[in-house]
């Protein structure tokens, strides 16, 4: 379960695997191709047809690693080359719960194209180890407007693994169709998620004892990845499919009904952890000794897991669920998501104090609860009751504050195990100013040149991303690197004299004390000068390209706010002072000002950002604003002899 990706393996098998089929027509699309190099000029290969369609069946001797109902997902993709003469490649993702079979392709005259077919272990940069493989599928395409035929066929052990189905995929699709078969004796629930905006078509068609449940959507752009995109669930149109009962011979057994059924499973699953405790026991009471309060305890306990165990995804088959054994992760002194809350749970228990296993989707995804589905949750955290309130520690944040949250899960429904049952929670949400950064310079002007000191204050995300920065950074490298984030990588700008703070307090906001020396901020023209007081124009380069396709995910909630005192040189009087600038929207706000004091100017800005996701249909306005912004930033002041 890792605690950045959507529930291990199984979303992306899920979201890779649906970039499959239609029908098989095997007449040619030359005249289509003018029509689809307008339509998707950036596109090499198009999918006149994509369907995939899903079965259901009860197996009869269901063993160990089997369930008693299976699923297998046919799909066929009518693949058309736009250009002559290409070699198409696919990535087809299995592993010990799905299997690839009959992978084939036909050609335009209905023969056999032969098929380079390389199957492996795959592995991502952010996950250690995995059950995952991947089948990378090379096959070769002739002439622009023939199409060929390109089938395979998915088979599931178990359903509960059967989740996700997303419309959109790598290429564009004329035309795309999901069709579930559901057999009288399987009671489905088929869950829509962001169709709005979308023209899908829904039918539902009795055959037999099969009811056919199809989806179709026409004209379907291919997917683009681009920087700071949100997770695919948040945005894009996609089926989740939850398989509540069966029957058989006037027999019905429930799977995922409800989050009962669900906790149920998980609970099962973790009944099995094999936590022997005894090897902890001298680090607890090593942690907590001396400690005054019972916050004080199980802030230790929290602190040191944050630092001492560090964290190593896995997503190998049942162990994307279970915990490791807590004595394994404090030996190892690693562990994934789950491992963490684990080993938290034990120690805090060894302390005397009420810590249980938590189940939570991250903001990467849109559910809650009251959809029972493996897909609802991609992360573990553990929960501690003390005096009546729930603390919620997530052992996978760095720096992270006892009683405070990290953007990802804040707001997030969360599932908490209470033995046979389940408690059902909300992590609190906070507003933007939670991570505020608040910058105060005094600033002078000599010789063209400006100079002055400067004090930085950061909290919340800011100041945890601050930490976790600078602790990644090699010794050597520190002070070189701070100087360069505190000049915000400006070259006209030299930070000097660090007055560097403890880095690892959790509980105050961090801030650094510096010199500076700014040039080229001011330009003198007879006897006046035109001062740049603001350089760092925050957001000024915010602007969205036109040809973005995705939503933009910002990194955090802003609050930012400034206060600049800038000295009148002697011999010079204000002659002009930018007018005062304030915009504002329920989601992102700006306001700047300049006061003339006299022997001083004040400028203040503030600048608040409260959603941590820019919607593409407010990209307009929002670039309206960083226009406006922009404007206010190139206004100089003027002083005059």
């Amino acid at each position: 379960m890792n605690h950045k990706y959507p529930l291990a393996i199984l979303a992306l098998i899920t979201l890779l695997l649906c970039s499959c089929p239609g029908t098989s027509a095997q007449t040619a699309f030359t005249d289509k191709i003018t029509e689809w190099k307008t339509a998707f000029p950036k596109e090499d290969v198009v999918a006149n047809s994509l369907k995939e369609v899903v079965d259901f069946s009860l197996n009869a001797n269901p063993s160990a690693t089997e369930a008693k109902v299976k699923a297998s997902i046919s799909t066929e993709t009518v693949l058309v080359p736009v250009k002559d003469f290409l070699k198409y490649e696919d990535g087809l993702f299995y592993n010990e719960q799905v299997s690839i079979d009959n992978v084939k392709v036909v050609n335009p005259d209905k023969k056999d194209v032969p098929i380079q077919k390389l199957c492996g272990d795959y592995s991502r940069e952010s996950i250690f180890h995995s059950d995952a493989k991947l089948c990378v599928v090379k096959f070769p395409l002739a002439e622009k407007g023939k199409p060929f035929s390109y089938t395979y066929q998915e088979n599931y052990k178990d359903v509960k693994y059967l989740t996700s189905f997303y419309f959109q995929q790598r290429y564009p699709v004329v035309e795309r169709v999901i069709q579930f078969n559901i057999p009288s004796w399987l009671e489905m629930d088929i869950r829509e998620f962001n169709f709005t905006g979308y023209n899908i078509q829904k039918t539902s068609v009795k055959d037999g004892d099969v009811t056919k449940v199809t989806f179709t959507i026409s004209n379907i752009p291919a997917y683009k990845s681009e920087p700071n995109s949100p997770n695919h669930a948040l945005s894009y149109p996609h089926i989740i499919c939850v398989t509540k009962a069966f029957s058989e011979a006037g027999k019905r057994t429930v799977l995922f009904e409800n989050v009962k059924d669900l906790y149920g499973w998980y609970n099962s699953v973790c009944a099995g952890i094999g936590n022997n405790p005894e090897s902890l026991k001298g680090k607890v009471a090593e942690l907590i000794a001396n400690k005054k309060t019972d916050q004080e305890k199980v802030e230790s306990i929290f602190y040191w897991v944050q630092d001492n165990i560090r964290y190593i995804a896995f997503e190998n088959g049942i162990m994307g669920f279970k915990p490791d054994a807590a004595q394994n992760v404090f030996k190892n002194k690693y562990g994934d998501c789950k491992g963490k809350a684990n080993l938290l749970k034990t120690m805090l228990t060894l302390a005397g104090f009420d810590a249980r296993l938590t189940w939570i989707g991250t903001s990467d995804l849109p559910y809650d609860y009251s959809l029972p589905s493996l897909s609802v949750d991609n992360h573990m955290i553990c929960t501690v009751i003390l005096n009546g309130k729930k603390y919620f520690l997530d052992g996978t944040e760095e720096y992270i504050a006892l009683n405070d949250y990290a953007q990802r899960i804040q707001g997030k429904q969360v599932l908490i195990e209470d033995g046979a049952n389940h408690l059902l929670d909300r992590i609190p949400e906070f507003p933007a100013d939670r991570n505020k950064v608040v910058l105060t310079r005094k600033l002078a002007i000599a010789d063209n040149q400006i100079t002055g000191n400067e004090t930085a204050q950061y909290n919340g995300e800011s100041k945890i991303s601050v930490q976790g920065a600078y602790a990644s950074i090699r010794n050597e490298k520190k002070s070189e690197s701070l100087a360069n984030f505190l000049s915000n990588s400006n070259r006209n700008v030299e930070v000097l004299n660090i007055a560097t703070p403890d880095f690892t307090d959790r509980q105050k906001p961090l801030q650094l004390k510096f010199d500076l020396k700014a040039s080229n901020q001011v330009t003198k023209t007879g006897n006046e000068l035109y001062v740049v007081v603001d350089w760092d124009k925050d957001f000024g380069d915010m602007e969205m390209p036109a040809d973005r396709k995705n939503d933009y995910e910002f990194d955090q909630k802003y609050y930012l706010t400034s206060q600049t005192e800038l000295a009148v040189p002697d011999g010079y009087k204000v002659d002009y002072v930018p007018a005062a600038f304030k915009k504002s929207s329920a989601s992102w706000s700006f306001e700047g000002a300049y006061t003339n004091k006299g022997k001083s100017i004040l400028y203040t800005k503030t600048i608040i950002i409260n959603k941590p996701i820019l919607k593409k249909a407010d990209f307009a306005a929002w670039n309206a604003f960083i226009a406006d912004i922009n404007k206010f930033y190139n206004d100089q002041v003027v002083l005059a002899k």
